[in-house]
């Protein structure tokens, strides 16, 4: 079966130790806690597909042109095998964005500063919560990303995420990360997301980090509760094929906000799903 890339992130974080079910906490209110967003990329260990590709300079990964990694045979050599097949994958993720305009240096660290100042203007429950310019030394470091999935070729469709790095304050200020992900429902051949300067590309990515800066800032700020299922939400949003079985949670009107839950009922405080309708 070809995982999803959510699923995939979550395997990984969960081998890698970077994934808890222990409760997750951003500094506390009048902290005077300072958020940066970086134009670095996210992990290629901890926080992409095993065979993705990274375009250059780019904070846009490709994954799903091929699923190697995914058949029993990448595995009946141990190491040698995934490392192979890893090498296939990224090899064919590559080949499969190489003639389309998205393989340029696309950084999402401008707009999503713009996108959590806006938000913050909005919403501003902690006035000691201070936002940096980019790239600079903070308590709160975000990560904007994307990535292209041809799970569904000839149909491409894209992920938008934003990583927070950050002390956790409810584990004695050990280093903790949230990963909020975008789930876009639009769905389209490359050649559309490449028409009219990749016009469909950055409209999605614009509504999709107005959405996650919106979430990201009332996390920061203890306005959202990861633990607070809504049974209003459960029924009026829809969830994705890639995880059927999200737990919406309370959140603003305009936004269907989830988390995943282990078999046991436990939420992975790591994930934060916002899911387009």
């Amino acid at each position: 079966m070809n995982k999803s890339f959510l699923s995939l992130i979550v395997i990984a974080m969960i081998a890698t130790g970077c994934t808890t079910t222990k409760s997750i906490q951003y500094p506390a209110k009048g902290s005077n806690t300072t958020i940066s967003v970086s134009s670095e990329q996210i992990s290629a260990m901890t926080e992409s597909g095993g065979g993705d590709h990274f375009i250059e300079g780019s904070q846009i990964t490709v994954g799903d042109a091929s699923n190697a990694l995914s058949k029993p045979a990448s595995n009946a050599f141990g190491l040698i095998g995934v490392g192979v097949a890893t090498a296939i994958d990224k090899r064919n993720n590559g080949a499969a964005i190489s003639n389309s305009n998205l393989k340029q240096a696309i950084k999402f660290d401008e707009i999503v500063n713009k996108k959590i100042s806006s938000a913050l203007q909005e919403n501003q429950a902690d006035t000691s919560l201070k936002l940096l310019t980019s790239n600079q030394a903070s308590d709160v470091k975000i990560v904007p990303f994307a990535r292209l999935s041809f799970k569904e070729k000839p149909d491409v469709k894209a992920v938008f995420g934003l990583k927070a790095e950050f002390k956790n304050a409810a584990d004695n200020n050990k280093s903790a990360k949230r990963l909020y992900n975008y789930i876009s429902q639009k769905k389209a051949p490359l050649t559309e997301w490449d028409a009219n300067n990749n016009t469909v590309f950055f409209t999605q990515a614009n509504k999709a980090f107005d959405a996650l800066a919106q979430v990201l800032v009332l996390d920061i700020q203890h306005q959202l509760n990861l633990e607070a299922p809504s049974e209003a939400n459960q029924k009026k949003c829809k969830s994705t094929s890639d995880f059927s079985g999200i737990t919406f949670i309370s959140a603003p009107e305009n936004l269907c906000v989830g988390v995943l839950k282990t078999n046991k009922g436990v939420v992975l405080p790591n994930f934060v799903l916002v899911i387009e309708q």
